[in-house]
């Protein structure tokens, strides 16, 4: 139960990538969409115009009315070290050792940390909270009798827990009559990176619904996403978000051309989190405070942005471009302490907290415009596309970023380029099977989609594989992403 327990934490909460807010926060990773390889711009239609490109909302109705959709991106280390967590032992190695578990540092890391729990539960509090004011510089933190490791962490609010533990430690040695027992902390930084190593991990889902066609397009949505990465557990920080979004727009028609517009007043908050303290709450055996994963400062604000795009016919190919947040979104942020927003988004408000300094707006507050542009190719095959209905599609995105890059005088590096290339394609079989693959911008990608009256069931994975050392083919980084909707 306890290695069930851990894998859940290590895949859902671990660690987290740098303190910005994401740059696309709005846009989900949809199956249908993923499957296809990212090539949607020319192919706009339904419940995905409203991501992707508003031209589409000239096509013909979709209605959605709920869509949940779930989707994870992981490197191959976190994913041997599920495997193993996940497995009747810790005997499975990665294909290079690298990432393999060692059982002995493993359980050596449980016991150091309840020691650790037991020595701050019997030793004096005003001692612990000497020690915690001289390791945190003074900063304020304080420390009252019934907190534990996990609390203590949580309390620091720094960005380098295995800086702040070894400041912690040298306090703690250092201090009269503590009775700490030494080279304790120490032995569980070097466990940590024997016994638990870390990994990337992104991962999270949006609710919405909407109709999309017939000129107009008319969605909500609300959004969660976590982005991870980290050397080791102790060290794993990132930024999870959260958008609530309403979108109207409409779609013209002029011949062959379809132009769309689209308006998106958005709710965007977003926080900064470390798994150390989750950890070490499991290590000990104690209760697990998932508040006390997130750090104490909750950025949040509203913006609104608008994208256009057109879609141009020429026979069976199709053309594609869209501007996504156009001239960049801006969102004007205020901050607030995580309790206090997290009880008022469950009272369904925002609370009213602090205005940012110009400095603190500056570095957060765009959100930076993307233009897409895509090709399709969609036979006509009349009334045999009953039976069978391929099509093939290839996509820029973001071609901006490349720009991006360029001002801010780097270099351009090949993994760039290819990430901005997309390419798929779609094989609809008696309008109820899809079978999808492509290229996602530096992953191969494979998808399912089924349609039985008005439920929608869409799956798709993707995967950068190659050789690894020992010359078998595997994967570095993997994903999936799924979606139920009841959709007419």
């Amino acid at each position: 139960m306890r290695r069930t327990y851990l894998l859940f934490l290590l895949l859902a909460l671990c660690a987290v990538v740098p303190s910005a807010q994401p740059t696309d926060p709005f846009r989900p990773e949809h199956p249908i969409v993923m499957g296809r390889g990212g090539s949607y711009t020319a192919t706009a239609h339904g419940y995905n115009s409203f991501f992707h490109n508003p031209a589409g909302f000239a096509r013909g109705g979709e209605l959605t009315l709920a869509s949940v959709n779930l989707w994870v991106f992981m490197d191959r280390e976190l994913v041997d070290l599920a495997r193993e967590l996940a497995g009747s032992g810790f005997s499975m190695n990665g294909a290079d050792g690298a990432r393999s578990i060692d059982p002995d540092a493993y359980e050596n890391l449980q016991e150091d940390f309840t020691e650790l729990q037991e020595w701050i539960e019997t030793t004096d509090p005003a001692i612990i909270e000497s020690i915690l004011q001289t390791a945190a510089g003074d900063s304020g933190v304080t420390f009252e009798e019934g907190d534990d490791i996990a609390a203590i962490i949580a309390a620091a609010g720094t960005d380098d827990i295995v800086e702040f533990l070894l400041a912690f430690e040298a306090a703690a040695e250092a201090e009269a009559g503590s009775g700490y027992p030494a080279g304790l902390i120490s032995g569980i930084v070097a466990g940590i990176e024997a016994g638990l190593p870390s990994g990337y991990l992104r991962a999270g889902g949006q609710v919405g619904l909407g109709y999309a066609g017939n000129g107009i397009g008319l969605g909500l949505f609300a959004k969660a996403e976590a982005t991870v990465d980290g050397t080791t557990i102790l060290q794993a920080y990132g930024t999870a978000h959260n958008t609530i979004t309403f979108v109207g727009g409409l779609g013209l028609t002029f011949g062959s051309l379809d132009l769309g517009v689209s308006i998106r007043p958005t709710i965007l908050g977003f926080t900064r989190v470390n798994a150390a303290p989750i950890v070490s709450s499991y290590l000990t055996g104690a209760s697990i405070d998932l508040a006390t994963m997130f750090t104490n400062t909750v950025y949040y604000g509203s913006g609104l942005g608008v994208d256009i795009g057109a879609l141009l016919r020429l026979g069976p190919f199709q053309v594609g471009l869209a501007v996504k947040d156009l001239l960049g979104t801006r969102i004007v942020y205020r901050k607030s302490d995580f309790d206090t927003y997290y009880r008022s988004l469950l009272q369904g408000s925002l609370p009213i907290g602090d205005e940012l300094t110009p400095a603190e707006q500056d570095g957060i507050g765009l959100i930076p415009m993307k233009v897409n542009a895509g090709l399709q190719f969609h036979p006509d095959l009349g009334t045999l596309a009953r039976v069978i209905d391929p099509s093939v599609g290839v996509d820029l995105l973001d071609i901006t970023s490349l720009t991006r890059t360029l001002q801010a005088g780097e270099a351009l590096a090949p993994e760039q380029i290819l990430s901005v290339l997309n390419f798929g394609a779609e094989l609809r079989l008696l309008r109820i099977l899809s079978l999808r693959g492509g290229y996602y911008g530096g992953y191969l990608a494979a998808g399912l989609g089924m349609k039985l009256f008005f439920v929608d069931v869409n799956a798709a994975v993707v995967g950068d594989f190659g050789r690894d050392t020992d010359g078998g083919w595997g994967f570095s980084n993997v994903g999936g992403s799924v979606e139920l909707a009841i959709r007419l």
